[in-house]
């Protein structure tokens, strides 16, 4: 009898989890290692970031699912667009910002990178075997 569950997460794609669990980490103490603290909006945007991508890489690591990274990809392309899009973005001349925007630009890509390179081993992972 077949099930419509995914097969079980292999185990070797944990330490992407855990890299972007140690991100979501960063966001929240980068104010204050990069000093730029004051920037509320920023700070809390990082926090908001933060505690989805936490939360959805815990999941990822209890139980897998293709969703969780979904949700981890668009969270990184938020924090990649938001300098834009809430308005505190690097401006010519403008070193003040610089820090936060090239912060979230970083670890926005690199949660990207993380989740899809999870969903590439996962897809490998169970993809059916050719008979010999």
């Amino acid at each position: 009898m077949e099930t419509n569950d995914p097969p079980p997460k292999p185990k070797f794609t944990h330490g992407q989890d855990a890299g972007k669990v140690a991100l979501a980490l960063w966001l929240v103490v980068s104010p204050w290692m990069l000093n730029y603290s004051d920037a509320r909006l920023a700070v809390w945007n990082g926090f908001a970031v933060a505690i989805v991508v936490a939360a959805f890489s815990i999941a990822a690591i209890l139980k897998f699912t293709k969703w969780e990274e979904a949700i981890n990809i668009i969270a990184g392309f938020w924090l990649i667009a938001s300098p834009w899009v809430l308005g505190y973005a690097a401006l010519l001349g403008n070193t003040r910002t610089l820090p936060v925007t090239a912060n979230h630009l970083g670890v926005g890509l690199a949660i990207i990178i993380l989740s899809l390179w999870e969903l590439n081993i996962w897809e490998q992972a169970t993809q059916p075997r050719p008979k010999a």
